[in-house]
């Protein structure tokens, strides 16, 4: 996707030098000059598009609204972003998505992750459960905001209670779905860290199925982009339904999902 720029800048230059009725050797210089010119003006002006948007959110005023509109953006965004990168993203399992608000859960490698989800299951409306940090990025945080994002801090176990029971209600009041990562932060070193157990608790609270997924090799793409290809693979590996989650603690569903998410980890290696 990250050709759209180069192509409508092809065809302007394209379309100038007809009407500028340039002919010759000049036709090819002015031809090169003009696609270059128009491209990198195209680009600007989408960032200049974003920054605008950014501007009409008010970080200060409760959403409790998914906007669809700057989902859109996002996910568009964020392919452009991932085609920048060459990041090929492969997708397995996504049939067995469920038609009703859900939680996601996911590995955590590499600050790639949410970028590969939102840009290829932003149909879904899902809203992260982030780290207070991402919330002081600019423009990125307004974005956020608009999908619903709610930052947690685990540090404060009052305050982590207050956002798994507002992830809860967004799942509930059918808001949107939401996605936590369970282990609470990246894995450096690769290997997936333990649970955090309360991360399933915006599962038991909603009565919501729970949407296992791993994302492989993420980790990768920084070290890649842009010249080397990075095939990124992103899997549903498991669904819980409304019922198992009903009857499981939240202890056995942080092992049953961890079971899974391994098992879908070590299929990739092999």
């Amino acid at each position: 996707m990250v050709f759209i720029f180069p192509l409508l800048g092809a065809v302007f230059s394209a379309l100038t030098v007809l009407i500028r009725n340039i002919s010759g050797p000049d036709m090819l210089f002015d031809g090169i000059f003009y696609f270059f010119d128009y491209t990198l003006l195209l680009a600007l002006c989408y960032v200049a598009f974003i920054v605008i948007l950014s501007l009409f959110v008010d970080l200060k005023k409760p959403n409790k609204k998914f906007d669809k509109f700057y989902n859109s953006v996002i996910s568009f965004t964020l392919r452009i972003a991932l085609s920048a990168c060459n990041v090929k993203v492969k997708i397995e399992g996504e049939e067995k998505i469920p038609k009703e608000r859900f939680l996601l859960i996911q590995n955590h490698k590499a600050m790639f992750d949410p970028v590969v989800t939102l840009a290829y299951f932003g149909k879904y409306e899902i809203g992260f459960i982030t780290k207070p940090e991402n919330t002081h990025l600019p423009v990125i945080n307004k974005f956020m905001h608009r999908i619903c994002c709610i930052p947690i801090d685990r540090e404060n176990p009052r305050n982590a209670v207050k956002s798994i029971n507002a992830a809860a209600e967004n799942i509930k009041n059918d808001v949107c779905s939401m996605a936590i990562y369970p282990e609470g932060t990246r894995a450096r070193d690769g290997e997936m860290l333990p649970f955090h157990a309360g991360s399933f608790k915006i599962a038991t609270k909603s009565g919501a199925p729970l949407v296992v997924t791993t994302v492989d090799n993420t980790n990768h793409v920084h070290k890649n982009a842009p010249f080397k290809r990075t095939t990124v693979t992103l899997r549903v590996c498991k669904v819980f339904s409304p019922e198992e989650v009903s009857a499981s603690s939240t202890a056995e569903l942080s092992e049953n999902a961890r079971k899974a998410m391994c098992e879908s980890l070590e299929s990739n290696k092999s």
